[in-house]
């Protein structure tokens, strides 16, 4: 299996940097992990002109075989076990996954469009650099549960 987690916008903080590390290193027990940072200098203020630019190279990184789930604020939300159910029924029948966190306006509908599934991971406004954090926690949290660790708890 093969997680490509592909982001825009600026590089993360040390201490975030940390803990992102912190989890892939988890992560790559199961899944190679690859992780594409994006920043786009753009300094239109069109935010449409800008989303339509940060879709051009959001797309050129994604793999033509990968399932593509998109981060966005009005996508489905899933409990932790329910996204490890996802996860694994998607694990069956595709070994690519390339996970979509778009810039701080959010994704060009061209993006939303090519995803196989959008998701949200939480009802809340997160800080844009702490989502990764959160997306590949829950990707190692996933992990945990579908292999019995006793990391997850209910």
């Amino acid at each position: 299996m093969i997680i490509k987690i592909i982001s825009i916008g600026s590089q993360p903080s040390k201490e975030i940097n940390h803990l992102i590390k912190s989890y892939s290193h988890k992560v790559s027990a199961y899944s190679k992990i690859e992780w594409i940072n994006l920043q786009l200098k753009s300094k239109d203020k069109n935010i449409k002109i800008k989303k339509e630019l940060e879709s051009q190279n959001i797309l050129s990184k994604i793999d033509s075989n990968a399932f593509v789930i998109s981060l966005d604020e009005k996508g489905q939300t899933f409990s932790s076990v329910e996204m490890s159910q996802q996860l694994e029924k998607i694990m069956l029948n595709h070994s690519n996954i390339n996970f979509i966190i778009g810039g701080a306006d959010g994704l060009d509908q061209a993006i939303l469009d090519k995803s196989n599934m959008v998701m949200s991971l939480s009802n809340l406004t997160l800080p844009h650099q702490l989502v990764k954090v959160f997306l590949i926690e829950q990707i190692y949290r996933s992990y945990s549960i579908i292999n019995n660790l006793p990391y997850h708890r209910e």
